[in-house]
């Protein structure tokens, strides 16, 4: 079965704002390319940002790129972006696993 998204993430969506932006950067593997527009600032990916992905993915908009339920996929996941993620971040992907 799957999710709905929620309103917001819906219309995030629709009208492709910077949270839909973010997801997408992280589903295409390209969180460094965003700072591009900016490079004097590069913001760590969030929990808001997984969470629009974790919602994408189980909504079937987009590919199962991270599956927040396997610990070694997450595992990789983390060691591979972690120069974008804060322990914040990093405690929150691995709380289920507790």
């Amino acid at each position: 079965m799957t999710q709905m998204l929620t309103a917001t993430e819906l219309r995030a969506l629709i009208l492709q704002q910077p949270a839909y932006l973010n997801a997408q950067a992280i589903l295409a593997d390209d969180w460094g390319g965003r700072t591009t527009a900016n490079p004097l600032y590069q913001a760590p990916i969030s929990i808001a940002d997984l969470r629009f992905v974790r919602d994408l993915q189980a909504s079937g908009v987009s590919p199962l790129v991270l599956d927040f339920t396997d610990y070694g996929a997450v595992q990789t996941w983390i060691s591979q972006h972690q120069t974008y993620l804060t322990p914040n971040v990093i405690s929150w992907l691995r709380r289920p696993f507790e």
